[in-house]
């Protein structure tokens, strides 16, 4: 993404926009572990503007657990144990993580999927809408 980190060499973060996923139950966090070891987390949550709608507010996979199939199955898990409507928001310039979304999704969706462009607060993003039901 380019950003720059600090000059400890950090990326910095509001810690306490992670209080309404340990506080609130319209927010959920996940852990993601490959053979007890951390691998990542995903953090869900109805959306704000559309509450009948679940959205991936935060996916992480660390790198040495790229290309393994490590966030496909997260996913997977995930929208598993929530069947329902879903979005995904990726920022524009990201492209990489549009590709494996759509490649994500479509394992789990097929081709039913809609990929649209919308203002997120005040970005443009890709929105990536599906929906689940519980037979999945």
């Amino acid at each position: 993404m380019k950003w720059n980190p600090d000059q400890d060499g950090k990326f910095s973060y509001n810690l306490s926009m992670f209080d309404p996923y340990w506080e609130q139950k319209d927010h959920v966090p996940y852990f993601i572990e490959v053979d007890s070891e951390l691998a990542g987390f995903v953090l869900i949550r109805r959306y704000p503007s559309d509450p009948s709608r679940y959205d991936v507010a935060q996916f992480f996979v660390l790198r040495k657990f790229k290309g393994q199939g490590v966030g496909r199955q997260a996913l997977a898990q995930v929208v598993k144990a929530f069947p329902g409507k879903w979005q995904i928001r990726v920022l524009q310039e990201n492209s990489g993580a549009l590709c494996f979304w759509q490649s994500a999704v479509s394992d789990i969706v097929g081709e039913r999927y809609q990929l649209s462009q919308a203002n997120d607060v005040d970005l443009l993003m890709h929105f990536i809408y599906f929906e689940t039901d519980d037979k999945y």
